[in-house]
């Protein structure tokens, strides 16, 4: 019977030496000392990834609008037609006259020439061949004097500076010569009703 007892007990020994070595709870234990590691892991990645996204450059709303002169193309563009200092206007330049029997002159018609790279608000340019003008006998005259300033003038001191201007000489004072330019107003068959010299820088 002793034997028994000891081999019983030495079975008991033996078994409980196995429990000990093969505890659950220190498995478990191992288990979740390292699972928050893993999961801080995790989180601590995904705390990382967040700013990055939230941090990336946005377009803004109103980084992308053209301001309003390059939307309408306005700025560019004359605040009004610069032809319409020659509206209704006619314009000749002289090359040729007489009155010594006869009263005419000859003129090129001309064109305004205007723009945002136009010096002096534009300018008269002649064109074309010279035409016969005649004038009437009512016509009115006017020359600029040294203010430049029209001055009303009788017909034939107008010839005279106007012949003097077209050979390069100088007209009896006050009166100049500004480029053989004038306004003129005529009927249908180029008889001049009014002239009246006009400045020309």
């Amino acid at each position: 019977m002793r034997l028994n007892r000891f081999a019983v007990a030495a079975v008991l020994a033996a078994s409980a030496l196995a429990l000990t070595a093969c505890d659950p709870e220190g498995s478990s234990s191992d288990a979740s000392g390292s699972a928050p590691a893993a999961t801080a892991s995790a989180g601590g990645s995904a705390t990382a990834a967040a700013p990055a996204a939230s941090g990336s450059p946005k377009p803004s709303a109103s980084g992308g609008k053209a301001t309003t002169g390059g939307t309408t193309g306005k700025t560019t563009a004359p605040a009004a037609d610069c032809t319409a200092n020659a509206a209704g206007r006619t314009v000749v330049e002289a090359t040729e006259n007489a009155y010594l029997t006869h009263v005419w002159m000859r003129a090129k018609s001309t064109e305004f020439v205007c723009g945002p790279d136009v010096p002096n608000d534009g300018y008269w340019e002649a064109k074309g061949d010279p035409q016969l003008y005649s004038f009437d006998n009512d016509v009115k005259t006017y020359l600029l004097d040294e203010n430049l300033k029209a001055k009303s003038v009788d017909l034939l001191v107008f010839m005279k500076a106007q012949e003097a201007c077209l050979n390069q000489a100088q007209p009896a004072a006050p009166y100049r010569c500004f480029g053989n330019q004038y306004e003129v107003k005529a009927d249908a068959q180029n008889k001049v009703l009014s002239i009246t010299q006009l400045y020309r820088p």
